[in-house]
């Protein structure tokens, strides 16, 4: 399983309006099939440190949902949750996840 996590620092007051974006953003994946942000992490005490993983099942999954990045609704959306973030601190992560025996 492939891990997409999307973290970044928060600006002061803007959670409220970075979750609203966050749904919104969901409410568009969801209606083009695509797969939506399932896990937010808001870390209390550390600087406002938010973090949204979302999971494909294989790499080539994550490639064909990207691809439809662009679409007009979607970038809208994305501005708006990045005006809730400081500059430069968003990072984008992909992890591969690895089942092991019991």
């Amino acid at each position: 399983m492939i891990i997409q996590k999307w973290s970044a620092r928060l600006m002061p007051l803007q959670k409220a309006a970075f979750v609203d974006a966050l749904n919104a953003l969901n409410a568009v994946y969801r209606g083009q099939g695509r797969v939506a942000w399932g896990r937010v992490h808001h870390e209390l005490y550390g600087g406002h440190h938010i973090r949204m993983e979302r999971e494909f099942p294989d790499i080539a999954t994550l490639d064909a949902d990207e691809r439809r990045a662009a679409d007009p609704d979607i970038m809208a959306i994305k501005r708006r949750l990045l005006e809730c973030v400081v500059p430069g601190s968003v990072e984008i992560t992909h992890y591969e996840t690895v089942e092991t025996e019991k």
